[in-house]
Parts: structure tokens; sequence; C-alpha cells
């Protein structure tokens, strides 16, 4: 897969497992990915959050995996989240896919809200229709 086809598996199928680390256990969690454009991925996350803390001491470190079951087919994305600091991006998203946070925006402000781009890593692919046939390559 090329970069632009991992950007637009991953707006087709915006649910993401994400795992991270907490004091040397893995933790994962579902994660929606609610902005993707040329520079990457961009998920949004309370400050307060567990997931926010464990992205920040492991200075980002992050694996991701899509799932599409009618193609029978994962991608799993593996790098560095950087902070993105960026009003503009943090009311986008807020108005376009996580709608639900504007109770909250609106009570406590768009500084309880951290977001995080994954712009490069590696990536996996697994093909179930062609028996398993798994690709690697970065992004």
């Amino acid at each position: 897969m090329n970069r632009y086809e991992i950007l637009d598996f991953v707006r087709k199928n915006p649910t993401s497992f994400m795992a991270t680390v907490e004091r040397g256990q893995p933790r994962v969690r579902a994660m929606q990915t609610p902005h993707v454009d040329d520079d990457g991925l961009v998920f949004c996350t309370g400050a307060q959050k567990n997931v926010c803390k464990q992205l920040q001491v492991a200075d980002g470190a992050v694996e991701l995996a899509y799932w599409n079951a009618e193609e029978d087919m994962m991608l799993r994305l593996r790098g560095r989240m950087t902070v993105v600091d960026s009003l503009e991006l943090k009311k986008h998203i807020v108005e376009t896919t996580f709608q639900f946070l504007k109770p909250i925006v609106a009570q406590h402000g768009y500084e309880v809200l951290t977001l995080f781009r994954l712009a490069s890593g590696e990536y996996r692919t697994w093909d179930g229709r062609n028996g398993g046939r798994e690709e690697t390559g970065t992004f």
C-alpha cells in the first residue's frame, strides 16, 4: 500500500484499536480517527485521560489496528504521535465528528482536549482474501 491508500483505508474504516503502555503493561482501547489529511491521522482525547498521559510518557509510541470485515483486511500502523496545538482543528473535529463533546467544550473550553497526529511510521497489512498475505512498509 502507498501512503494515500493507507489514508483512504483509515477514512473508510475510522475506528481503530490503539495500543499504548502503562507501567510496563499493554493497554488497548477502541479509538475513532476523527481527522485524516495528507499530513496523517489526528486523534482527539481528553487531556485528563489515561491514554493522553500514556502517549506523553511513551514519547508518543503507539500501534493502531484497523479492520474492514467486508474486505477481510487488517491494517496495522506503528509510529510516534506528536501533539498538535491547533484550536482550529479542535473546533473542526468537535463540529464535524465529535459533536458529543460540545457540552464539555461549552463548559470547560477547548483546552480540555488534546490532539495527537501520527504522520509517519511503519505499516503491516493482512489480507484474508489472499490466504492471509501480509505486506509491510513505511508510510
